[in-house]
């Protein structure tokens, strides 16, 4: 009769023969020099648990062969071995992919109408083709004239003889140095702020720090004129974004009441929640009513996150930006972001807040982490932005930020009441920008069958996106941009430097239309501010003034 063999049987069997095995194997184990230490370990880790021991065994077995076997192991089966010849010969056939998309044809005439600058970018730029004329530049952003400042030359030489042009690395791995620190003290101290983060890329800025604080299910109610580097991270946040009429507080309220209603009743656990929107907006010029944007974010418990890289040295008396244009203190803003391209005249950005939003930054937003630190004689470079913003001044207005006000007001009156101009183009900026946008007046442009934009929902662009088309060339658009082309060219002509703004259309969300730029800075005079208004002016009236669509697309023609 066969006998009933169980699992215990099985398990006692495995057992004994397994501990067999190890009394032998440490028998010769222990001759090897060291062994008699592997032998007391297993023998403590094994502890009458065989199962234990095989499992120790497998892990052992897997981590030898793990760490011993090839990390580019080839499968044999289906590979072919190449001669050298025929290796040679298919390296002669490859052709790369070009690292930037070819110039169309079509568009080639706007590469070629890019003027080269001879020398800084200042108040006065010599352009090449214009016989060395010293030209006057209301195309710069540099609003405070920094670059022809010969005590920030001076001292931003002698950083590079100490310490280079790079800083090796990201913050948190010997990027940072003293200079680098000084600056966020300065900038935390100059706008009132509890702590300050640096980033070595101003477009980068918004996507990065954006991200560090929004995921999937959060909730962004953003304007809708935002800039591309907005729209780009409010996309890699992946949260939940609403956008609202530009500069519409009632279409705000209401898309923060239904989200309300909709959503935060019920809502477990709790979201975080922002406002998004610019201090002066790159595309359009002019700023939201923070008073209201503040009382909305304590209404419904949102906090702000503002973009200043345009009114930050522009807006308040102190260039401290739009909080102080209204006089509110920045603790009411939780998060601020800026260019120091612009009117500090150096390179990167910064975000300024409380402590605890910078401490998170310094750990989880990925730019700060893994992008190389400012250069730092730039991060030098910004620190004397501070001093000489600062300098003269104790209780009443920068005499530098001053003079910038008085032009900035001087250029949009001569603007706004030059009655030649008023059915030719229009100005969405404010007065206190420093940068007017004149765009082609809705007239003419129903007139030349130019679309009220070319982005945006509904845009003929969105379309082609959605469609996935890959040529993104639209004929209208480079009709019109080259219409504008012939004011720019004109006014050049005429010893004044204008500009068109470079969009990545395809990119863009906002609804945008092709415009001309204007700006002053404190580097000119009075009376150089009145000839940019007349030059521009002349220029608009005989390109713009009475043209129709026969006269417009014989000009086409002839480009």
């Amino acid at each position: 009769m066969a006998q009933n063999i169980t699992i215990e049987d099985v398990i006692n069997t495995s057992h004994h023969i397994l501990e067999k095995s190890l009394v032998t194997a440490g028998t010769y184990m222990e001759k090897v020099p060291g062994g008699s230490i592997v032998v007391r370990y297993i023998k403590s880790s094994h502890r009458n648990d065989p199962i234990r021991t095989l499992l120790e065994l497998g892990l052992l077995v897997f981590a030898i062969r793990y760490f011993t076997t090839s990390r580019s192991s080839v499968k044999k089966k289906g590979f072919v071995k190449l001669t050298q010849a025929e290796v040679d010969d298919l390296c002669e056939d490859w052709e790369p992919e070009p690292l930037a998309v070819p110039v169309d044809e079509r568009e080639q005439w706007q590469l070629d109408s890019i003027p080269v600058n001879e020398a800084a970018i200042v108040a006065h730029v010599k352009l090449q083709g214009y016989d060395n004329k010293k030209m006057i530049n209301a195309a710069t952003l540099n609003f405070l004239d920094l670059g022809s400042n010969e005590y920030i030359k001076h001292e931003v030489q002698k950083v590079i003889r100490n310490t280079g042009v790079g800083a090796c690395g990201p913050p948190n791995f010997y990027g940072n140095q003293d200079i680098h620190i000084k600056l966020e003290n300065d900038l935390a101290q100059f706008f009132g702020s509890e702590g300050c983060v640096l980033y070595g890329q101003d477009f980068t800025t918004a996507g990065s720090v954006l991200p560090s604080f929004l995921k999937r299910g959060d909730f962004v109610v953003a304007d809708a004129n935002c800039n591309l580097a907005i729209q780009k991270a409010l996309q890699l946040s992946r949260a939940n974004v609403y956008w609202y009429k530009h500069n519409d507080m009632e279409d705000l309220e209401r898309i923060m009441f239904a989200l309300r209603d909709d959503f935060f009743k019920y809502e477990k656990p709790i979201s975080r929640k922002f406002i998004v929107t610019e201090g002066l907006f790159a595309n359009v010029g002019d700023y939201p009513d923070l008073n209201k944007v503040i009382q909305l974010k304590e209404k419904f418990k949102f906090r702000i996150f503002l973009d200043e890289s345009l009114s930050f040295g522009v807006l308040g008396k102190s260039g401290r930006g739009l909080p102080e244009h209204f006089g509110i203190p920045r603790s009411k803003i939780d998060i601020s972001i800026a260019s120091m391209a612009n009117a500090f005249n150096s390179s990167g950005a910064f975000c300024i807040g409380d402590k605890v939003m910078s401490y998170h930054q310094r750990i989880g937003s990925l730019a700060y982490c893994f992008s190389a630190s400012l250069p730092p004689y730039t991060a030098r470079a910004t620190s004397l932005a501070l001093e000489l913003i600062n300098k003269d001044r104790e209780y009443g207005e920068s005499p530098l930020m001053s003079k910038l006000h008085k032009y900035s007001g001087q250029l949009y009156d001569s603007f706004t009441n030059d009655k030649k101009l008023e059915k030719l183009v229009i100005i969405r900026s404010a007065r206190e920008s420093s940068v007017l946008h004149l765009q082609i007046h809705p007239d003419i442009r129903l007139r030349l069958g130019l679309p009220l934009s070319y982005t945006g929902s509904g845009s003929e662009m969105e379309k082609r996106v959605k469609k996935g088309y890959s040529d993104k060339f639209i004929e209208a658009l480079n009709n019109e941009q080259f219409l504008l082309q012939s004011v720019v060219n004109q006014c050049l002509k005429q010893g004044v430097v204008v500009m068109r703004p470079a969009y990545s259309w395809a990119q863009e969300i906002a609804p945008l239309v092709p415009h001309l730029r204007v700006s002053v800075n404190v580097g000119l005079s009075e009376k150089e501010v009145k000839e940019i208004h007349k030059v521009v002016s002349n220029a608009i009236q005989n390109v713009i003034k009475d043209i129709t669509l026969e006269e417009f697309e014989t000009q086409l023609e002839a480009k």
